[in-house]
């Protein structure tokens, strides 16, 4: 992957029970100050309304955050993981994952310009097992190829994680009809069984942008 292009990092956090004021005084600090620093091109925060096989006993937040390059995401990262409004801000959640992402086929992918308040959208972290890498991209075609043709679909990304290499998807849908139709009619076709057999799901949640 390249340093110089943007990259692009999420993470999952799962709020400590009990502590759902204190996460989001603490976000509110820490996330100003990020925005602050130079080389943040842009940043989200969604809300978790759905996740599998389990649900969430607590809130699930996912922030992502848009750096310049690689050598930016970590400057940044040196500068401010060890402040005290980081320390603050961790000790109220749980990492469900963290992952820093580069577009898989090597596009400039901007969320922005695919999403909006309305809108849903998935963010899987999963990775191939071992023996099965040479299948990934044709049952992945398969599969997506069926997503794209349910009502609503915007769009679905791919990226890999500069830190593991696993794959991780993004996918928007017009709104929470749309993805809840959508998640019931992929459910029964054989084209997402067969792809889900090749993976481990690390994380997924579906989203819509935090009011929080």
């Amino acid at each position: 992957m390249e340093s110089k292009k943007p990259v692009m990092e999420i993470a999952i956090r799962k709020v400590k029970a009990g502590q759902e004021n204190e996460f989001i005084a603490a976000r509110s600090v820490f996330i100003g100050k990020l925005k602050e620093q130079s080389g943040v091109e842009k940043d989200w925060e969604f809300k978790s309304f759905f996740t599998m096989p389990e649900p969430d006993d607590t809130d699930v937040f996912v922030g992502m955050t848009r750096y310049e390059s690689t050598d930016a995401m970590q400057a940044i990262a040196n500068k401010l993981m060890q402040s005290p409004e980081a320390g603050a801000f961790f000790r109220t959640f749980d990492m469900k994952a963290f992952v820093a992402l580069q577009s898989a086929d090597s596009g400039n992918f901007k969320l922005e310009d695919h999403i909006k308040a309305s809108n849903v959208l998935e963010v899987a972290v999963r990775s191939v097992q071992p023996g099965k890498e040479g299948e990934f991209d044709e049952k992945r075609n398969a599969f997506f190829d069926v997503i794209a043709q349910q009502a609503g679909y915007l769009f679905d990304q791919e990226f890999i994680d500069l830190q593991t290499g696993d794959r991780v998807v993004l996918i928007g849908w017009q709104s929470m009809e749309d993805f809840q139709k959508g998640v019931r009619a992929l459910q029964t076709k054989p084209q997402m069984s067969d792809f889900f057999e090749i993976l481990n799901v690390r994380a997924y949640q579906a989203l819509t942008l935090s009011a929080d």
